[in-house]
């Protein structure tokens, strides 16, 4: 058994939307981030999480965390942490939001 799948297993997670789950710590790392950044985030204009973040913070994760921190954001928004609008934006895959 390698030993990625032992601590991976031993790591604890969270449940968010459509019964996926994300690192626990990755989920504390967004909404701490997300609640410092709101200052930078106007009203009636459309962002990703990305450019929410900022480039340094989001260049720091790997793929597959920036795609968990995309989930753990969503989760966040659709439980009322955050109070931002799904938008979808010219058939991209990419969630857009905007402040409500």
């Amino acid at each position: 058994m390698s030993d990625k799948k032992v601590k991976a297993s031993k790591q604890e997670m969270t449940e968010v939307l459509n019964c996926h789950r994300v690192p626990t710590k990755l989920y504390v790392n967004i909404q701490n981030h997300m609640n410092a950044r709101m200052n930078n985030v106007e009203p009636n204009r459309l962002y990703t999480l990305k450019q929410m973040c900022g480039k340094e913070f989001w260049k720091g994760m790997n793929s597959w965390q920036q795609r968990k921190a995309g989930r753990a954001f969503a989760h966040m928004v659709a439980v009322g942490i955050f109070t931002f609008d799904f938008i979808q934006y010219k058939k991209s895959p990419t969630k857009r939001y905007r402040l409500k």
